[in-house]
């Protein structure tokens, strides 16, 4: 019997969320169902909870520290889940993932620099590296029974680029990148003298026949290449809290990116998001195990359908997002969003958000409880139909 009730549904409006209250700015009416940004609607562990609401009655909210505990349980996490271990003078704290990405494009690169990424991918990939005066690079993802990386273009390319940006498990595709997979890019960075970051929030969910494997721990050549950055915040629902982390093992490179950090000056952290990350990590397994099952349901039950009704989608081997190709309907981007918003009455991500060859796409979040789930699979086919 199932301990966690994932079949909840949970009123979210008037709560602060971007996902459910703005809907309005982002869509241009509240009138859809909102499958977008990428958090659940799901309570977060019931001892997270507890930790915030007892803390809250403290009164006192100042200026947080990480301690010892908190970092052990970072090890700790890494070494159960993923088979890894790793030292506590690797880690380097971060804000938020993305804060960290661009902290280490920094660092590692100069303005007017190339930096690889392999598109469709996630949107502040290509802002962060432009807005830092940085060069897109795209290895572009091949689309045949699954999305795969071009190697031999990649290969060509990186003699170009001064980072490798990758996302692992990859959003939106849903690919979780194989040690095969991960063991050739690596080579190829190594060859190219390019340091690879790592983007590897989704890590936590990966569907049963498939295994994550950080790049770092292929070898002792690929650990010290590369920049992995971790969160709890995706994975116990806790994005409203900025938390993260790099395990950076390089002592050159994480002198790099502290001094970048420093001079950032992003402070002391989020006090909610330190102690969210240590209460998940210690007390969360069980519910990450018995919602990874869940969300499995959802894949097949919305991936199911979808084909059914003659949209083509690939079972993704983890995330909890749908990477839904419509360029069969044969409308442009702005007819193929108008049509899901006014027709479908649906908040999906515009495909184009993830580069060009986001075109005819658009990205479904199934992180959701089964009625919603249902009810939004339900408002597409019909549209379709």
């Amino acid at each position: 019997m199932a301990k966690y009730d994932f079949d909840e549904v949970i009123d979210r409006k008037g709560t602060c969320s971007e996902k459910w209250d703005g809907l309005k700015k982002h869509f241009g009416t509240d009138d859809v169902l909102p499958m977008w940004v990428a958090d659940m609607d799901f309570k977060s562990p019931p001892e997270v909870i507890k930790l915030i609401v007892e803390r809250s009655k403290h009164g006192i909210f100042g200026y947080p520290v990480r301690t010892e505990s908190y970092y052990e349980a970072i090890i700790n996490w890494v070494r159960e889940r993923y088979d890894w271990e790793i030292k506590g003078d690797w880690i380097v704290d971060v804000p938020s993932v993305m804060p960290g990405i661009a902290a280490a494009i920094l660092a590692f690169t100069s303005q007017g620099d190339s930096v690889m990424i392999q598109p469709p991918v996630y949107p502040p990939f290509f802002e962060v590296i432009k807005s830092l005066d940085r060069q897109v690079l795209p290895n572009r993802l091949q689309l045949g029974e699954k999305w795969h990386m071009d190697f031999s273009e990649l290969e060509r390319q990186l003699p170009s680029a001064k980072a490798f940006l990758l996302c692992n498990p990859h959003n939106p595709v849903g690919r979780v990148w194989t040690a095969e997979d991960l063991l050739s890019l690596s080579r190829a960075c190594l060859k190219a003298g390019v340091p690879i970051l790592s983007d590897d929030i989704h890590c936590d969910f990966v569907y049963p026949g498939h295994k994550y494997t950080p790049l770092a721990s292929l070898d002792e050549e690929s650990l010290m290449n590369t920049v992995t950055f971790m969160s709890a915040s995706k994975t116990f629902n806790i994005a409203g809290f900025k938390n993260a982390y790099a395990i950076v093992p390089n002592a050159e490179m994480r002198e790099k990116l502290s001094k970048i950090l420093k001079g950032l000056h992003f402070g002391s952290g989020d006090l909610f998001g330190i102690l969210g990350l240590e209460v998940a990590y210690r007390y969360g397994k069980d519910w990450l195990d018995e919602l990874i099952l869940y969300l499995e349901e959802n894949r097949d039950i919305a991936v199911s359908a979808l084909q059914k009704a003659g949209v083509d989608v690939i079972s993704p081997e983890g995330t909890y997002l749908l990477w839904l190709d419509l360029r069969k309907l044969g409308l442009s981007q702005d007819e193929l969003m108008k049509f899901l918003i006014e027709k479908a009455k649906l908040g999906l991500n515009d495909g184009l958000n993830f580069g060009p060859d986001g075109a005819g796409f658009v990205r479904m979040n199934i992180g959701c409880p089964s009625k919603i789930l249902r009810e939004g699979i339900n408002r597409l086919v019909r549209a379709l139909s």
